[in-house]
């Protein structure tokens, strides 16, 4: 009996340890899954926003080992810095259940590389949320093994956002660098301490890894909460993206320098890459770093969109001394998988790679990576005041006494 016990709280232990063994952010952890976008609404560039009325937000992958597969799915709150929500059940942000089949799934049809799609809506009959805030949706397998992180976040509209873009105020980063200007409006909803209750975090095009995050308002005018008049809110403009569009494989583009379909799978190599941190700034209409799975050569695009091999080349005149190269965006979650990381060809002397996608248009950057994996994406792609961003503005609550951070607001400007 004493063995039998200390068998099953062996086994407790290693489950709830088991059970974090996973990144609280956008994260793929398994090689054959691939495709992921989550989104609200009928648009699928759209960040996964919902509320407590339930906008309903689609959630989709590919498996490419092409097989059957149970996958589960479960929901977690979290905190305004992605923390699992501690003081707060289950049973208080949660109407239903967790641990629920994603049941909506199907066969890849006449595509090269086989794949199962699989697909889920939130929130269902079997999972409702009731709280504001962030969350975490968790994918796992049969083996309880975890594959999948997304964030999305549900929201109560509470109070009125004002915003403005503009130039940095420092004088060194005016010509590089944008500037959000947000004043918050509370006259309907009456807050205690707005100073010390209210925090703002910032996106640029969706990216959590350059947020800025948890700034406190200074001071008050009427009904209007203000912030430092210097600069909280500012970041590197950057270019407008790189992009690339392979939703037929019948011809190619600017972008795509060859298109080869073999029995072994499709081959596309883009037109070579330069360095682009000295040259003049150039718009042209973009995504925002975000991608679309598309195809004009079948109707089904989930389903009979092929999977491509695609070659990435940036001309460089050297190696970077201490430095890694990746291509980087939405497609991959803005992490840095090894398949995303780009090798130095002396004879080329060019950074190459080959990343494997699903048809459809995508947005990407080159990005250099130190020895402690920070990453920067003005080396390789320049930064210029007039590149078009989109940034969204979210509004957290934690009354005095509250048990979660509440998001009582959301704006998304451009």
């Amino acid at each position: 009996m004493r063995i039998f016990i200390a068998v099953l709280i062996l086994f407790a232990f290693n489950f709830a340890n088991g059970q974090e063994d996973f990144y609280h952010e956008d994260y793929v952890y398994q090689e054959n899954i691939k495709s992921v976008k989550f989104y609200a609404g009928n648009n699928p560039l759209s960040y996964p926003v919902s509320n407590l009325k339930g906008i309903t937000l689609h959630f989709e992958f590919d498996d490419i080992d092409g097989d059957s597969k149970n996958y589960y799915y479960k929901i977690v709150h979290c905190d305004m810095d992605w923390n699992i929500s501690d003081e707060i059940t289950e049973e208080d942000f949660l109407d239903g259940f967790n641990g629920e089949e994603i049941k909506d799934s199907k066969s890849s049809s006449f595509t090269l590389l086989q794949y199962t799609h699989y697909r889920l809506r939130l929130p269902n009959e079997n999972t409702k949320w009731l709280l504001s805030g962030n969350y975490l949706l968790i994918v796992y397998d049969e083996n309880d093994d975890v594959v999948i992180t997304r964030r999305f976040l549900v929201v109560e509209n509470k109070l009125k956002i004002m915003a403005e873009l503009d130039h940095a105020k420092d004088v060194s980063r005016y010509r590089t660098a944008q500037s959000i200007q947000i004043v918050l409006n509370n006259k309907d909803f009456r807050i205690v301490d707005p100073l010390k209750e209210l925090k703002v975090t910032v996106l640029q095009n969706d990216k959590w890894i350059d947020a800025i995050r948890d700034v406190s308002p200074k001071y008050l005018v009427g009904d209007n909460i203000k912030f430092d008049a210097f600069d909280p809110f500012v970041f590197e403009a950057l270019n407008e993206f790189r992009y690339f569009d392979s939703r037929s494989l019948r011809y190619t583009n600017l972008e795509i320098q060859s298109i080869d379909v073999r029995r072994r799978g499709v081959e596309v190599v883009l037109e070579e890459d330069n360095v682009r941190r000295f040259s003049n700034y150039f718009f042209h209409k973009d995504l925002n770093g975000n991608y679309l799975f598309l195809n004009h050569d079948n109707p089904n695009a989930a389903i009979s969109s092929e999977y491509t091999n695609v070659t990435f080349t940036l001309k460089t005149n050297a190696p970077l001394l201490d430095q890694d190269v990746y291509v980087i965006g939405g497609f991959c979650d803005w992490q840095l998988y090894e398949e995303n990381k780009l090798n130095y060809d002396k004879e080329l002397e060019a950074y190459t790679g080959r990343i494997l996608f699903k048809q459809g248009v995508f947005d990407y950057y080159y990005a250099t990576v130190d020895k402690d994996e920070n990453i920067n994406l003005s080396n390789l792609e320049g930064s210029w005041y007039q590149t078009q961003n989109d940034y969204t503005i979210l509004v957290y609550l934690r009354p005095f006494g509250g048990l979660y951070d509440r998001l009582v607001g959301i704006k998304v400007i451009e």
